[in-house]
């Protein structure tokens, strides 16, 4: 039997998800759409480039009259480009992170790393945009971001929790080795139209694998689909 995928978003969403959401999330995971269209796309990068650039807010800028610019041509690609403003307004609105405006930081490329964790008896994909790290009283100290943007399926603060409580996670079994050390404090969810960045803390960091009753209704789920 196929092994159950699921992304951290969607564990996050199945947490507070209505029953028949619940079906609709596992259904969508067991069979992805491949021709799904990506959604806020210069928005996101340029949310990515401001973060790698000690919070520069020129890239910000930047998106905004670009995306001003633009003539939509659908319904579809209206609706992107009102949704993609408000996204980075409000992202310039947010206080960002003091760890982002070090000028040692140093960020690795997410996609050289195993981009799943094991949780419960479910693969959960994490796939943090960002991935970093610092030197903190001489040692290799390492953090990640998650970025979400969804005007409609916002998340809540405990469910940013557990998305950032993945990160740690994610971090420390997949990246990490030896001494090298990885921040709580420095494990962000960054919802744009949720609460901002959410940080995982040393009492939060294995919220992800406290929901024991909701992998067992995943898997359920994930048989019968």
């Amino acid at each position: 039997m196929k092994k159950c995928i699921i992304s951290i978003n969607q564990y996050a969403d199945f947490v507070k998800a209505t029953d028949s959401k619940k079906q609709r999330i596992i259904r969508q995971q067991k069979k992805p759409n491949l021709f799904r269209i990506a959604y806020y796309q210069l928005a996101k990068a340029r949310i990515r480039k401001t973060l790698k650039n000690n919070g520069s807010l020129k890239h910000i800028d930047d998106a905004l009259a670009n995306l001003s610019a633009r003539v939509p041509q659908s319904k579809r690609q209206s609706s992107d480009k009102t949704v993609s403003i408000e996204a980075l307004e409000k992202f310039l609105m947010l206080k960002i992170p003091k760890v982002f405006k070090d000028e040692n930081l140093e960020f690795l490329n997410p996609k050289q790393f195993k981009n799943d964790i094991e949780v419960n008896g479910i693969s959960i994909i994490i796939a943090p945009e960002i991935i970093f790290k610092t030197i903190i009283n001489g040692n290799e100290v390492f953090g990640g971001i998650k970025l979400h943007i969804s005007k409609s399926n916002y998340f809540d603060t405990e469910q940013q929790q557990i998305i950032a409580s993945g990160i740690c996670t994610f971090l420390e079994k997949n990246v990490t080795e030896g001494k090298q050390i990885v921040l709580p404090e420095f494990c962000i969810s960054l919802d744009i139209f949720g609460s901002g960045f959410i940080s995982n803390s040393t009492a939060k960091k294995n919220i992800i694998s406290s929901y024991k009753k909701e992998c067992l209704e995943i898997i359920k789920i994930w048989d019968a689909a």
